[in-house]
């Protein structure tokens, strides 16, 4: 009797040992800034498209002026868009790839006639837009739609460059999709969408905003640096 219940016992440490972590890829590695340092739950980033000559991320009135908002690609580069955090399942602070998680715009969004949550999910998989109004956590078949996870783009030699997946790993008995976001340019507006095999994915970059904010104050104290020299050099 004790050799069958120890026989027993270690058939199940060894099953749940052999089983795939919910929402987490067994050999996950850290998601990288692109300055190098470990992507973090707590830190806020722009996300730079890469080669597409397009600008960053923020919101706007669904098709037909309706909610929920899209998520969109601003037309210009210039335009950096809106700043966004990424929120693992585990509540974990460091970003894994392959992992899931919750992508979210830091402020609530408020355009009129919308007041939604500010979280990113998959508007249906028949019109697989991506949109606001998302619930943060609760990792299950409910929030299926609201998990994305971060991967490694293969096309690029630079290893930060990545792709956002939309490939739920929270449920693994619920039917579900497994697509990269792309773009869906439809009258003037890029939307994000999730894209086939065949179709260009969004390739991305993400860039501290803190660090935005020291290079832009570097930047303006050089400045005021070189004008401060320019004025002394034409009144000697």
């Amino acid at each position: 009797m004790k050799t069958s219940l120890i026989t027993t016992l270690s058939f199940l440490i060894l099953t749940l040992a052999t089983q795939p972590l919910l929402g987490i890829s067994s050999n996950s590695e850290p998601v990288l800034d692109i300055i190098g340092n470990k992507v973090k739950s707590t830190l806020e980033y722009k996300l730079i498209p890469v080669l597409d000559g397009a600008g960053g991320f923020s919101t706007h009135l669904g098709t037909n002026g309706q909610c929920p908002l899209d998520v969109i690609q601003l037309s210009s580069p210039s335009e950096r868009g809106d700043n966004l955090r990424l929120l693992p399942y585990d509540n974990y602070k460091i970003v894994k790839v392959s992992t899931d998680v919750n992508l979210r715009f830091p402020v609530k969004v408020s355009v009129k006639p919308c007041n939604e949550e500010p979280l990113w999910k998959v508007d249906s998989y028949d019109d697989p837009l991506i949109v606001t109004g998302g619930i943060e956590g609760h990792p299950g078949a409910e929030t299926l739609l609201n998990w994305f996870k971060i991967e490694k783009a293969g096309n690029f030699s630079y290893g930060g460059v990545y792709n956002i997946v939309h490939c739920p790993s929270v449920c693994l008995s619920c039917p579900r999709r497994c697509n990269k976001i792309g773009v869906s340019s439809k009258d003037g507006v890029r939307r994000l969408a999730l894209v086939g095999d065949d179709e260009p994915a969004l390739n991305v970059l993400f860039f501290p905003s803190e660090e935005r904010s020291r290079l832009l104050q570097a930047a303006n104290a050089i400045s005021r640096f070189f004008e401060a020299a320019e004025a002394i050099s034409m009144t000697a």
